[in-house]
Formats: C-alpha cells, sequence, structure tokens
C-alpha cells in the first residue's frame, strides 16, 4: 500500500525520505509556477504535487505530448529546441541528465513510449545551492517532426549523485501519459504507481516545414542507439 502524505508549503524542510520506487510522500506545491507559458508548447506545465522519495537514481521519466490536438500555430511539422521538467533539489545535486523524442506505441488500450527518434547531449545540474524546485530545461535541437500523432518526451537521469530529488507533478490524473523506466520496464505512474497527478514536463518548440516521419530510414542511424 502506497504511503501518501499532503501538505500545503512551496519550500520544504528536509524529512527522511522513504526507499526510491517503495512509497512516496506527496507534497502540496502552492505557490510554485512551471516558467512562462508560451507559444507552442507540449506537455504540461502544471504544478500540484512533489512526490518526494520516489527518485531512485539512474532512471527515465517519460511525458505524453500530443501536437495534433495540443494549441499551436505549427501547421506541418515541430522542432523540439528544449526539454523542461519541474524538480524539488537541493546543493546536494551533481546530475547528468538528457533528453530524447520517443515513437508513440499504441498496446491496444494505451499509449507507451516507443523507439528513440532524437536526444540531446548531457546536461549537468550542478549549480543548486537551496533547496526549492526548479524549472530544468535541457536545450534541444531535434529534427523537424510530424505533428499528425503523439510522442513521448523523456529526461534521463544518466550519471551523478543527489540527497534529494523531488518529482514534480500537476494536472489531472490520466493514465497512459506519464511513465517511468528505472531498468525493469515502462511503468505508469497514474496506474501502476498511484500518483495523483500527471508528471511535470514539457516541450518548447518551433514550427518547421519539412519533417521526416518516424518510419522512414533517415531515422534509422538514431534509433539504432536505444535498440
Amino acid at each position: 500500500m502506497k504511503i501518501l502524505l499532503l501538505v500545503t508549503a512551496t519550500l520544504i524542510l528536509a524529512t527522511a525520505a522513504p526507499a526510491a520506487h517503495d512509497a512516496f510522500q506527496a507534497r502540496s506545491l502552492e505557490g510554485v509556477s512551471a516558467g512562462d507559458r508560451i507559444t507552442c508548447v507540449y506537455g504540461n506545465q502544471t504544478t500540484v504535487t512533489g512526490y518526494e522519495g520516489w527518485w531512485g537514481g539512474n532512471e527515465t521519466y517519460a511525458r505524453m505530448i500530443s501536437p495534433q490536438i495540443e494549441p499551436c500555430n505549427c501547421d506541418i511539422g515541430f522542432t523540439i529546441r528544449s526539454i523542461n521538467i519541474m524538480l524539488g533539489l537541493d546543493g546536494t545535486a551533481n546530475l547528468q541528465v538528457m533528453a530524447r523524442l520517443l515513437e508513440a506505441d499504441w498496446n491496444g488500450s494505451c499509449w507507451v513510449p516507443g523507439a528513440t527518434l532524437a536526444y540531446s547531449p548531457i546536461h549537468l545540474v550542478n549549480y543548486i545551492e537551496l533547496f526549492a524546485y526548479y524549472q530544468i530545461t535541457i536545450p534541444c535541437d531535434f529534427p523537424c517532426a510530424t505533428k499528425g500523432e503523439p510522442y513521448f518526451i523523456t529526461v534521463d537521469f544518466v550519471g551523478g549523485t543527489s540527497d534529494r530529488v523531488n518529482i514534480v507533478g500537476g494536472g489531472d490524473a490520466e493514465p497512459c501519459t506519464s511513465y517511468n523506466n528505472w531498468g525493469e520496464g515502462w511503468y505508469d505512474l497514474i496506474a501502476d504507481i498511484g500518483f495523483f497527478n500527471g508528471l511535470t514536463m514539457w516541450a518548447v518548440s518551433e514550427c518547421c516545414y519539412e519533417p521526416i516521419a518516424n518510419g522512414v530510414s533517415s531515422w534509422g542511424a538514431v534509433k539504432s542507439l536505444y535498440r
């Protein structure tokens, strides 16, 4: 049974955290915002809950984006310039993260993360001084993608350490949108784990006009790195 604790706070004092991926404490993030809302943002920028004690080290968080239905003025395609995530971090953070764009695969009942289409360089998070909730921005320069289908964006923790990493969620608890993979396959954070919200992750994008469809061979070199 999951242990859930709701408290109202913006900055949260250090407390003993439960074992990673065993249980979490859910803390209200009233007053915390996830950056300015700008044109052509895909994903979730709402901030409602900080999940303390869930993060377990080198692992991946994935959020579905839906360019075909989310508001944006792009008519043909989009190119991602950054992938962003809200995290609760303190001065011990010395993390290596990267971002990816994934295909979305339909398994008959749910969209799930699929093959890698593009990935970013490694980004260092080693500039935190005091515990607070931070927008972590990973610069990207992804190829133009068609906007007629869903995708997943990811943040991959690929190295480093931190005493405290609080995952952030917001908005509705909608299954099939927010996933975590710590080396044992993809887990739906809402349907499987019991998170109250979807992951607060979003992509900042620009319009483009020469999209490369998911299945064509031009993506092959990138895909092969993750197969």
